[in-house]
């Protein structure tokens, strides 16, 4: 039978203060509930354990009281089986409004009481680790997994804290010993992931993103990145695009989907993948440095120079101590033909790196297109008078030191790997070790420079650096015909060898030359006169100067895998994409002059030349035709060339630059 209404009233009427006070404060009426406790206080009632717990709670929460956490103690909470209430009420609201201290101190509280409780001691150990107190939060987090030991989610913890406390030895080793919980837990896969990836165990973070279907953007994003990192290139991209298609979308995964597209490196993976997964990527986090600095410097490399100035600037604004960040707007503003601004921003550079040559370079060039040429040449003046400090009175000391360097130069492991595949019969007449190998290519790229150094800086003793130079008869011989003929000539060449030695063999040769260089061209040293410089002229500058100075009859050298447009054309060549200009086969074309192509290379330990003749067009040959032709000889004798001997190779600019790793291309899926 139903109980009367009246009687129902009654009952309500008949709860106990206590129970009023204990209903108050769980309804987070603070000021109630406190009234109700006090008064049974005043008329001598005692408060139980619970009505304690929730004193404290409602003077912490209502008046700041934080010392009432004091009245409690592990004894006391867990007599009043406070747990509850303290999660709920107190230690919720306080991680909520940021007081983490004191949520710390409630936690505290608890994992005393409740030792046995996993949940209680992973709650401290996040509040501890936002607080950057690593060694506790481990502590507390290692102990709630031995509580828990079948819990995945606090074994990534676990990882994952040692990680952002810096420990990452530590949190690969753990990563590694339980590697396969990260397929259990793929929703956590990302933890592991990274403390591999953080340790420098990049194929065992592959592995892990091989073997999962990614569930979320994050663990997607890191999937991506691992296999990227250990030359996956492939399978990143398809890793990438599956989590899309599942609607695992975010800023960070198409980040690593267009960095893996930038690694494969075809025409398309440049051009357009790349370019749609930053696009995307920049409107879902518009202020991200990373995304819009890549989006920049990849429209840069597009030819869509306009485009690329907004982003690069805003990347220069978020990160104004970023040099490379500068340095792609400055070249966004040079091309967009902004020169004023392109020179303030290298400027910029220059004057904060005082030592850093192509810094120098780029803003005295940048300085004379925007017309402050004594500016510039000031600047440059300078940089060289301070250069000169550093380089040895003779030559032959100077060769000393490179011999102790040679075995310390970074060179990136992709171009040592492509030109150590590509060694040929040189290896079976002179067998080397691969270390043997690497330290003489090395050594060749530092000679190089080197000699760039001595005709700057040692210009009155040029006379030494000429010294390696071996017997020029053969080459004078090869020239005759060529100077005879009062015509002038292109002298194709690469980035390989001691390249600065053919710009000394011309001039010994006496024959007039014209060098497309980046040297600006308001350096006051002999060979500059030489130079047309690509610093300080336009696209269009360059090419009417070199066409002049042939009609002139001046040989012209040009290096034809270097290109002063960032988004100049790239060809297929021994596996990988080099960029390569036509303006030479096309200049000859259409002046109908001759060409060769030459490289100078080391042999027994003097440069020696080599001279070949290039094709010159057929009778009725299209010049679409020539230019396949002539490029299929070039390319030949560059093939050839990098056979040969590792001190010959100099590993930097032209076909060098765009060189990735052999396991970019893995898969074109």
């Amino acid at each position: 039978m139903a109980e009367p209404r009246a009687e129902r009233g009654a009952s309500a009427r008949a709860v106990s203060p206590l129970d009023a006070a204990k209903r108050a404060i769980r309804a987070e009426a603070w000021e109630t509930g406190l009234a109700l406790l006090e008064e049974i206080e005043r008329g001598g009632g005692e408060l139980d354990a619970n009505a304690g717990v929730l004193k404290a709670i409602a003077l912490i929460r209502s008046r700041g009281l934080m010392a009432a956490i004091d009245s409690l103690d592990p004894q006391r909470i867990r007599e009043a089986q406070g747990r509850a209430d303290l999660r709920r009420l107190g230690v919720a609201p306080l991680v909520k409004a940021g007081a983490l201290v004191d949520a710390a101190r409630v936690l505290d509280l608890l994992v005393r009481a409740y030792p046995e409780s996993a949940d209680d001691r992973r709650s401290y150990a996040s509040v501890l680790a936002r607080l950057k107190r690593w060694g506790e939060a481990i502590a507390h987090v290692d102990e709630a997994a031995r509580v828990a030991p079948g819990d995945a989610s606090l074994l990534a913890t676990r990882i994952q804290l040692r990680t952002l406390a810096g420990e990452t030895a530590a949190a690969a080793q753990l990563a590694r010993e339980s590697i396969g919980a990260a397929t259990q837990a793929p929703d956590d896969a990302h933890v592991w992931m990274t403390a591999l990836l953080r340790g420098g165990d990049h194929a065992g973070a592959a592995n892990i993103a091989a073997k999962i279907e990614a569930p979320n953007h994050r663990v997607a994003s890191v999937a991506v990145r691992a296999l990227l990192s250990n030359g996956r290139t492939g399978a990143a991209i398809s890793v990438g695009r599956n989590a899309l298609r599942a609607g695992h979308d975010s800023a960070a995964l198409r980040s690593q989907l267009a960095q893996a597209h930038l690694a494969r490196g075809t025409h398309d993976d440049r051009l357009v993948a790349a370019l749609e997964h930053l696009a995307v990527g920049v409107q879902i986090a518009p202020d991200d440095l990373r995304l819009n600095s890549l989006y920049g410097e990849t429209l840069l490399r597009a030819g869509r120079f306009a485009q690329s100035v907004s982003f690069l600037e805003k990347s220069a604004t978020l990160a104004p101590e970023l040099e490379h960040v500068r340095a792609m707007y400055a070249r966004a503003l040079r091309h967009s033909g902004n020169h004023a601004q392109s020179a303030e921003q290298f400027l910029h550079l220059a004057h904060a790196n005082p030592e850093h040559a192509r810094w120098q370079r780029a803003a005295a060039g940048a300085l004379t297109q925007a017309g402050r040429t004594e500016e510039a040449a000031n600047l440059f003046d300078a940089f060289i008078s301070r250069r000169s400090a550093s380089v040895p009175a003779t030559f032959e000391q100077a060769l000393a030191r490179i011999d102790a360097q040679a075995a310390t130069v970074t060179v990136p492991r992709a171009r040592l790997d492509w030109a150590w595949a590509l060694r040929g019969d040189q290896q079976a007449r002179e067998p080397m070790t691969r270390e043997a190998w690497e330290r003489a290519a090395q050594w060749g790229y530092l000679v190089d420079h080197l000699l760039l150094d001595w005709l700057e800086c040692r210009e009155d003793r040029a006379e030494e650096a000429m010294e390696l130079l071996a017997d020029l008869d053969e080459a004078e011989q090869f020239f005759a015909p060529l100077r005879e003929s009062g015509r002038g000539f292109v002298v194709a060449t690469a980035h390989v060898g001691p390249m600065y030695g053919g710009l000394m063999a011309l001039d010994l040769l006496d024959i007039p030359s014209r060098w497309i260089a980046s040297t600006p061209g308001i350096s006051r040293s002999h060979y500059a006169r030489s130079l047309i410089s690509t610093s300080d002229r336009t696209e269009v500058q360059v090419v009417k100067a070199s066409l002049k100075a042939l009609q002139e009859g001046h040989a012209v050298c040009l290096a034809v895998d270097g290109a002063l447009n960032p988004a100049a054309a790239r060809v297929p060549f021994e596996g990988q994409e080099i960029t390569w200009s036509s303006f030479a086969a096309r200049a000859c074309y259409r002046l109908g002059l001759p060409s060769l192509f030459y490289a100078p290379k080391w042999e027994q330990g003097r440069i020696t030349h080599t001279l070949e003749r290039l094709p010159e067009p057929l009778e009725d040959e299209t010049l679409e035709d020539y230019v396949v032709r002539w490029q299929r000889a070039w390319l030949a004798h560059l093939r050839t060339h990098i056979a040969g001997r590792p001190e010959s190779l100099r590993l930097s600019g032209g076909l060098w630059r765009h060189v990735v790793s052999s396991t970019a291309t893995d898969s074109l899926t």
